[in-house]
Parts: structure tokens; sequence; C-alpha cells
């Protein structure tokens, strides 16, 4: 079964994020997105902060708030809420940004997971194009 191995999850798409709130430099988000887990062992991912990048740049960080429970095995639709703080004057590229249409986001760091009483971090280096035409505020 290779139980002895701890596979990192797979993002298997289903992406989908919105805009809750903005606070001066911080942002209040939720996305939505599918994460396959190939270990035959539940994991679940830990509150982790990750440098968040837009079109290459550093713009700040990204901390998920609330641990995630990912199945065994399988395919887990989940339901994220995350908070990010900006940098200093990138609110305003941010906004520059909302008017290419699309932009490419990129989240790098290392998310705390966990099986039973065990810890490992894990590394993350995901890039995604996401388009900025539906974005939702306050949805």
């Amino acid at each position: 079964c290779g139980c002895l191995y701890f596979n990192a999850p797979e993002l298997r798409g289903g992406e989908d994020f919105s805009v809750s709130k903005i606070d001066g430099n911080k942002i209040d988000m939720n996305v939505k997105a599918n994460i396959y887990n190939d270990n035959c062992f539940k994991v679940k991912i830990k509150p982790s902060d990750l440098e968040l990048f837009v079109e290459g740049e550093s713009v700040g960080t990204v901390r998920l708030n609330k641990k995630v429970k990912l199945k065994k095995r399988k395919e887990t639709p989940i339901d994220a809420n995350l908070t990010a703080t900006l940098n200093e004057g990138a609110l305003m590229k941010m906004m520059g940004y909302a008017a290419m249409g699309e932009v490419e986001v990129r989240l790098k760091g290392k998310a705390k997971g966990g099986v039973f009483i065990f810890s490992k971090k894990i590394d993350i280096d995901e890039s995604k194009k996401i388009s900025t035409s539906g974005l939702s505020i306050g949805r």
C-alpha cells in the first residue's frame, strides 16, 4: 500500500475563490478546490502561512485559517477560509492586476500536515492562472 511513505496532496481542479472582506492590507477570502490525497490514511492540513506571488512578484503572505481534513485515497472538495496580508503598496498593484483579465498566482512555502499524532511540513509551490473577470467581493 505504501503506507510507510507520505505523498503530498495534489490539487485537482474545481478552483473557485471569492473575496469576503478587505480591511487595510488584509484580505479575507474563501477558496473552493478539489484535493486528492493518495495516502492510505487521512491527512489534516493545519493552519499555515505561505508566500503569495502575483505575476511573479511577492505581494505578501496567505494564511489557512482553519485545518482542512482530506480523506484517504480520495478527492476531497474543500472549502477553506484564507487571509492574505499584503506588503506595503501591494493593494494598489492588485487593483492594477484586476484589470488584466487573468493573472498568475503562486503560493510557495511549507504547510503543516498531520497524521494521527505525527506532523510533517509539506513543500508547496503551486501556480495557477486565475481569471479576474468573475472575481466577486462580498458574496
